[in-house]
Parts: structure tokens; C-alpha cells; sequence
């Protein structure tokens, strides 16, 4: 059914073009709309106050255990969030790069321990680890940092079985 209007004189006007072409360029504008998202969003993630705790003596050291901490271990005021974050590992006050955290959680995943059923290894059936890891962060951590590891687990080391852990503010009296 075709619209039409007329005029004064009576001559009518077909308006079926016209509601074409607008619908036409409303469409085009909202595929071609790039929706952004804010990037590098300072998170401050929230006290473990009621934190499991594991049992004295079982399960202690089987499993791997990555910190996310700051790369200045003597922040000047404990209020402040630092600028510079790392992930450490084996106990080492080294900070790992993300090349150098890549081998290390392909070894972690690989890993078996016979005895041990947090470190049953590689499960070649569905080409992933069953390794559980453990990740301690600091309560002031950027949640960038937490994506990045996650990120290099699940891509990398094929590291699906995670424990996520957060520090408690210090309280200064």
C-alpha cells in the first residue's frame, strides 16, 4: 500500500521512497557505530574477611601458588595504591615476565603427582591440565593484572581450574 499525500493543487506525492531511505540510513548509522568500553579501570577488589582457610598440614605446598603483588615491596604509605604491579611465583622476590610466567605455567600444567590429587596432570582426552592453581592477590591489584594471568592460564597453559584468594588490608592502630 503505497502512502501518498496530496498537495493544493492535488497532485500526490509518494512517500514510500522517502520512509525507505530513512530507515535505510538509521539502519547503516547503527551498524557502523563503534561502541567503546573504558580500558585500564582501577579495581579495588574486596577483603577475603571470611576466607577458608586450608587445614594445617593438608593440602599445604601441592598446590602452585602465583601472587600478584606490587613490584615495590615498601609502599611509603599503605593508603596508597602502587604504580607498578607483578606476578611472583616459587617464592622468589623476583617479579616474572609474561614470557617467563607462559613457560612456567605450561611446566605447572604438565605436572603429576601420583600421590597427590591436586596434581593429576595433563588430560590428554580433552587437551587441558587438571592442575588446580592458587592465585593470592593484593586488595589494591588493578584487575588488569588478574585478567592478563588469567588470560595467559586459559590460552597458553590450558588452565582451567583456578582458586582466586585476596589479602587483607593491613590495619595500621
Amino acid at each position: 500500500m503505497k502512502r501518498q499525500r496530496r498537495n493544493a493543487e492535488g497532485a500526490t506525492f509518494d512517500m514510500t521512497p522517502m520512509i525507505d531511505c530513512v530507515f535505510q540510513l538509521l539502519i547503516f548509522f547503527i551498524v557502523c557505530t563503534q561502541i567503546t568500553q573504558q580500558e585500564n579501570v582501577q579495581l579495588r577488589l574486596p577483603d577475603a574477611l571470611a576466607a577458608n582457610e586450608d587445614p594445617k598440614g593438608k593440602g599445604a605446598g601441592k598446590t602452585f601458588t602465583i601472587h600478584i603483588a606490587a613490584l615495590d615491596q615498601n609502599p611509603a604509605s599503605i593508603e596508597t595504591i602502587p604504580e607498578a604491579w607483578g606476578w611472583f611465583c616459587y617464592g622468589e622476590p623476583v617479579a616474572k615476565s609474561a614470557q617467563e610466567m607462559t613457560g612456567i605455567l605450561q611446566q605447572e600444567a604438565k605436572a603429576q603427582d601420583p600421590g597427590n590429587d591436586n596434581k593429576p596432570g595433563w588430560d590428554a582426552a580433552n587437551n587441558r591440565s587438571e592442575n588446580m592453581v592458587l592465585i593470592r592477590m593484593d586488595a589494591r591489584a588493578p584487575a588488569g593484572e588478574f585478567g592478563k594471568l588469567i588470560e595467559l592460564m586459559a590460552r597458553e597453559a590450558r588452565i582451567y581450574k583456578i582458586k582466586v584468594a585476596v589479602l587483607q588490608d593491613i590495619k595500621v592502630d
